[in-house]
Parts: C-alpha cells; structure tokens; sequence
C-alpha cells in the first residue's frame, strides 16, 4: 500500500478535523497560499522538514509569528560559519613521530597546502584534516540557526554526492563544502556551473582528465543525468548531447599551489559543439576563452523548462514527500518551476511558494516519511534541549562531533561519503525510498542510541516533562510530549496503555502519578519518565517526520 493510502485511511479517524473541530480537506493538490491553523503541530511539522528537529523554544518562538514570517525567517542564511580547525597533535608513522607544521592546533588548516615531502605522512595529515572537517560540519548541524541553511548545505551535498574517498584531499573538500554552503540558498545555474570546475568534482568524475584527443564523458553524463536535467519522461537529451557536451568542458586543470583550476587552451576541443532538437538544436562555438563556452553550455542547459522541473522534483523528495503523482507533477512541480525559471533560477522564491502553500501543510504531507539518520539524531538531542558545545570548540566540540557523525555513519548517513554519484538511495530508489532508513541493520543501532540517552542521563526527561502544561495530571502529560515528540498521534487506547504501564503502576489510578509528581518522589518520577521515554522512542511512529 502506498504511504499516503495508508495515512488517508487513518486521517478519516484520527486527523481530519483542525484543533477546533471543523472539518479539513484531505489534500491540498496545488501552490494556493496557506490560510489554515497556526498551532504546536503546523509550526512543529515546518521546522521538522525545515531544520534538524523542533525544539520546543523554536517552536514558542515562531508560534508568535505568521505563517508567511516564518517561513521568510527560515529561508534567511545568513550566518558564515569559521572554517574547521587542526584538532589533532603528532602524527606517527612506522614507528616516528611528526608534526603538521603547516599549521598550529586551534588553527585553520583550510589555507594551508599539505606540502610534507614523506608521502605517507602527508597522507596521515591530509586524513586528520579531513576529519577536522567532518566534526566541524557535524558540529555546525548541532548548532544550526532558526534557519534552513543546515538542511539545504546537506540538500546539495546529496545532490552533487562528492564522496572523499574519491577525492582524498580534506582542501578540496572543505572548497567544495564551502561552496555549497555560501551558494546554498542562491542560484541554482550558478551553483552548477561553479561546481562544475570546482577541484573536487574535477577530481571526482576525471574532469581533469578530459581532454580534446580523448574525451571523458564521466561529468558531462552526470551534469545531464543527475545535476541539471534529469532523467524524467521529458528529457530527451541524447547520447551525441553527452558527447557534445564533454568536448565543451575539455581543458580544465587543477592546481595544487594555490588551490585553484584554470584552462588549459591546449587540451582543449575549439571546433564547434551541436546539440539536439531536445536544446533547440543549438550550437556552441569553439573558443579559447576559459567562460564563453561553458557559460554558454548553461545558459543552453537551464534554458529548458526541464531544468527547472527536475530541481523542483527533487527539492520537493528532499522537504515533502517522494512520490510525485501526476496531479502533484502539474499543480505543485510545475508552478514552482515557473517561479524558478521567473525568478532565474534564483531557489528561494521557489521553495518560499511551497513551503507557504496549502499542499505543504496538509495532513497527508506530515508524518508521510522516516526520518534520516541526522534527523533522528541531531534532531532527537535539540529536542531534549540537550547542552553542547559550540562548533569552533575543537578541544571539548571535535570529540562529541565525532560520535555525532559515526552514529550518524552507523545509520547509513555518512557526510562526505554518499554511497554513490546519485546520493543516498532514499530520495531516488524506488519503491522503498525513505523506509531504506530503516532495516534490520540501522534500527537496532536507532533503539541503542535513544536507549543510552535515556540510561545515561544524556537527556533529562524531568526537564521535558516540565514542558506539559500539567505534568502532574498524567493525561495532560502525556498529550504534551506526545505532541512534541511524535509527529503521528498516539490513539486513545495507545495513551490509555502508555498512562498504565508507566505513570500509574498498572492500575486506572490517575491519583498515583499526580501524587508522585506533586509529592516530588524523585525515584517514582525518575524511573517512570526514563521507562516511559524510552518505550516512546522506540515505537513506530518516532521515527516519522
């Protein structure tokens, strides 16, 4: 059964009617604006598929606002983060000992080029620094603004998928990460054509290698295929368009000192590229000009409404739900492609209409898919208001980011390593898509980490619990954080079994959890909140976004 079949056969029972009872539509198929209600579960739903996790001051802070404020709050990306930071001491190697002295620890290594003369050394430097970057970036998630520029960096890395076991250089990495970052909520033919000579991906897909007496067709494929076009029932790019195209992008190099490309005119093609009638049959010129050409291969390629569909199909898997019927195809994908093109493929105004439109909101379009891994766990620790240190803390920060970015690896999550040039399966791979999040390998892995928050003390139930408008009345308590925490509700009988089994000792006493509470019984309380924690975090419905 398809997700949203099953979600409209619950919705009848459980979630058709707003919070005041009056009846609601069950699914809002084009861009109208949004005029419904402004409460716990909208604002919470927004910030879940906007940012990693809803914590409740994040959720009491755009409850004061609008709708339309919030989401212009949201797509507000301002903030430059530091660059990572050298976190490691001395290097060994067979049995010696050496220093990166390219750079002092606590200071940025991003400048600087790996110039030691022993190969394997040079090697151990480049690997600490590269992983200074990914607790650097796992530590920036955990300290994500109001803001969804976490969201859209991680967006862009699924999309362009640069993997560092490819590359295996951290000062490419981090250029290529900053240049998603900086250009995350810009424009889109921007982005692409700077990614497209950026080292990273020159290394990634042999763009260096291409060259006019041989050709490599490995990046002008995937610029088609995976970046720009696509591979929907529209694009009719051919495979002479691929050929044509990597004749285009022959001749860029890479260079090491400064870290940097530039054109070399001798391995470059300057006879003329044609294309097919899909690109109006258009024709690029040879030149020896590094931009002429591939500013031209843009303009020929965003220039197709295609474009601008395929980039709003998958922002659309990314924020809202990954089937996309046809009546979704023309009354929400298609509109917000011609807010893109209209606004020269600038993305905000793009996702600024869908994330203030009535389809976006509807009660199918919440709860429909499975949290990703740095959803389920970055999220779950902001939610529990759990404390940690800022991202420029490389003393105290760099060992926690760690663990963040392995349980997320665990879980089939890995920054700079998606599993391959089409990103993580769960935004493409038809028909599981989301729930390949979730198997017999990463869900026992999910329990042990909420598990072990809870058995640590890593977060402080009590303190959650304090968020219920009365935590003493265990009805009151459990609708509360339910809310908070579970984007499905729990049916009636659900609560009634959760009151029993954890706040009133298996009896229909309400009296003897209100008395606890209010008698300020720590070891009642404790006990009761850690069983009834964990119990919820482990259901079914935790794991839904």
């Amino acid at each position: 059964m398809d997700r949203r079949d099953f979600f409209k056969t619950a919705n009848r029972t459980t979630r058709s009617k707003t919070s005041s009872g009056k009846s609601r539509k069950m699914l809002f198929a084009g861009l109208n604006p949004y005029s419904g209600s402004w409460t716990v579960n909208e604002v919470t739903h927004l910030l879940k598929r906007t940012m990693f996790g809803a914590k409740k001051a994040d959720v009491d802070y755009f409850l004061s606002r609008t709708p339309d404020e919030a989401v212009d709050e949201l797509l507000n990306t301002g903030f430059t983060p530091a660059p990572p930071l050298r976190d490691y001491g001395l290097l060994e190697d067979e049995g010696v000992w050496y220093d990166d002295l390219g750079v002092a620890i606590g200071q940025t290594w991003v400048n600087d080029p790996n110039t030691a003369s022993f190969e394997g050394i040079r090697g151990s430097i480049n690997s600490r620094r590269a992983d200074s970057l990914k607790k650097w970036w796992s530590g920036l998630i955990l300290n994500q603004q109001r803001s969804i520029q976490e969201k859209m960096v991680m967006f862009w890395h699924h999309h362009f998928s640069i993997q560092s076991t490819e590359v295996e250089n951290a000062a490419m990495l981090y250029r290529h990460h900053n240049l998603l970052r900086t250009n995350a909520m810009g424009n889109v033919k921007t982005l692409v054509r700077e990614v497209t000579i950026d080292p990273a991906m020159l290394i990634h897909l042999n763009g260096y290698l291409n060259t006019k007496q041989a050709p490599d067709e490995n990046y002008a494929r995937e610029l088609q295929e995976l970046f720009s076009i696509g591979k929907g029932n529209d694009s009719l790019y051919t495979e002479d368009d691929v050929i044509a195209a990597a004749r285009v992008l022959t001749g860029w190099r890479i260079t090491d000192i400064p870290l940097g490309v530039y054109f070399d005119t001798n391995a470059h093609d300057t006879g003329s590229k044609s294309f097919s009638a899909f690109y109006n049959s258009t024709t690029i010129a040879g030149s020896t000009n590094p931009d002429q050409e591939l500013d031209a291969l843009m303009d020929m390629l965003f220039n197709t409404t295609e474009a601008a569909r395929f980039i709003c199909r998958k922002l659309y898997k990314w924020f809202v739900y990954y089937d996309i019927s046809e009546t979704v195809e023309a009354e929400v994908i298609t509109p917000m492609a011609d807010v893109l093109i209209a606004n020269n493929y600038e993305v905000r105004p793009a996702l600024s209409v869908l994330f203030k439109s009535e389809h976006f909101f509807d009660v199918l379009n919440q709860a429909c898919y499975i949290k990703t891994p740095f959803d389920m766990i970055v999220g779950t620790l902001r939610e529990f208001n759990v404390t940690f240190p800022v991202y420029t803390d490389h003393v105290n920060g760099y060992p926690f980011f760690s663990n963040i970015y392995g349980q997320a690896a665990d879980m089939q999550q890995q920054l700079f390593q998606p599993p391959d040039v089409s990103g993580w399966p769960s935004y493409y791979q038809e028909p599981m898509h989301y729930e390949l999040w979730v198997n017999s390998n990463s869900l026992p892995k999910r329990a042990d980490f909420t598990d072990a928050l809870v058995n640590d003390s890593v977060i402080d139930v009590r303190a959650f619990a304090g968020y219920s408008s009365n935590p003493a009345d265990p009805n009151q308590l459990i609708d509360d954080v339910t809310a908070l925490l579970l984007r499905y509700p729990l049916s009636a009988s659900s609560k009634t079994y959760v009151k029993t089994h954890f706040l009133t000792n298996n009896t229909t006493e309400d009296s003897v959890w209100t008395n606890a509470w209010n008698g300020n019984d720590n070891a009642v309380i404790n006990t009761s909140l850690k069983d009834l924690f964990r119990f919820l975090m482990n259901l079914p419905e935790f794991h839904l976004c």
